[in-house]
């Protein structure tokens, strides 16, 4: 039976996405009666599957749906039924954009989409270092202050704009504007910077273990200072007591992906980007 998620499918649900190892489980689970998030369930004698749509940008209306549907219950067109129940829904909200991202080892995730009118629009590998502490590097990182504000937002514009405009990933440049500027120093704890002659040259974010934003200036590139900033990710996620350390890199980001796998990154697994967009 199809029908609407309800509280007491939670723990149905939270098995669920343990048996299927769904990395984006806790995404899923976190305030999962929100407005901005609908949950359709597959019952029969449990949850068999589930599609799930939330709201990643309220303004451009762009709206993330993902399918699950377990190994034993596929290719019996409950995918199929789980979807077109939530294009009722969909089709109430009119979105500009709907975005869905699966693991490219997944059997037939693909064609699935493809046949729904979604294109591939971009991959991502998912690196985790189980190592142990690196070399002190030689170079001191010293934690964010508010007072980098213009410095840091022209270092991610020179650093992602590029990347971003190549995959079509909006906005290209990020909006400097007070509210991200209030964001940045929300996070102040966990972004650390370096700087060379009173220039931010690079930067990295450490928290709970994830890696992300590690940026090198155009000037400084290929001096070392990448592979400097990650192993000091790494030992100060380490000294934070992480046990597996975490990062992504777009799939043709190759030379990213080498440094990260010189220092003791493995790529777990790939996931692609398809997107569709909503009539106009």
């Amino acid at each position: 039976m199809i029908r609407n998620f309800k509280v007491e499918d939670t723990e149905k649900l939270i098995q669920f996405i343990k048996k299927e190892n769904i990395v984006d489980g806790d995404n899923i689970l976190s305030d999962i009666e929100s407005d901005d998030k609908k949950l359709i369930v597959y019952d029969e004698a449990g949850i068999r599957g589930f599609v799930y749509m939330s709201v990643c940008n309220k303004e451009t209306k762009r709206y993330d749906v993902n399918l699950y549907v377990e190994v034993p219950s596929r290719r019996k067109g409950i995918g199929t039924a789980l979807y077109n129940e939530m294009s009722k829904y969909l089709q109430e909200i009119k979105p500009n954009l709907l975005v869905t991202e699966f693991s490219v080892d997944k059997d037939k995730e693909a064609s699935f989409y493809k046949r729904l009118g979604y294109k591939k629009w971009f991959g991502c590998n998912e690196l985790y270092y189980r190592g142990i502490i690196q070399p002190n590097v030689d170079i001191e990182f010293v934690p964010y202050e508010d007072k980098y504000y213009d410095q840091y937002v022209k270092l991610v514009k020179d650093c992602f704009y590029e990347l971003r405009k190549e995959n079509d990933i909006q906005p290209y440049s990020i909006p400097a504007n007070k509210q991200d500027r209030e964001n940045r120093l929300k996070s102040k704890d966990s972004i650390y910077v370096l700087f060379e002659n009173e220039q931010l040259v690079a930067s990295i974010f450490v928290e709970n273990g994830n890696l992300d934003f590690i940026m090198v200036t155009p000037s400084y590139q290929g001096k070392g200072y990448g592979k400097k900033a990650t192993q000091f990710g790494i030992n100060k996620a380490l000294s934070q007591g992480a046990k597996l350390i975490q990062l992504g890199a777009l799939e043709w980001n190759t030379k990213a992906i080498s440094l990260y796998e010189s220092l003791g990154f493995e790529i777990v697994q790939t996931v692609h980007f398809y997107r569709q967009f909503g009539e106009k």
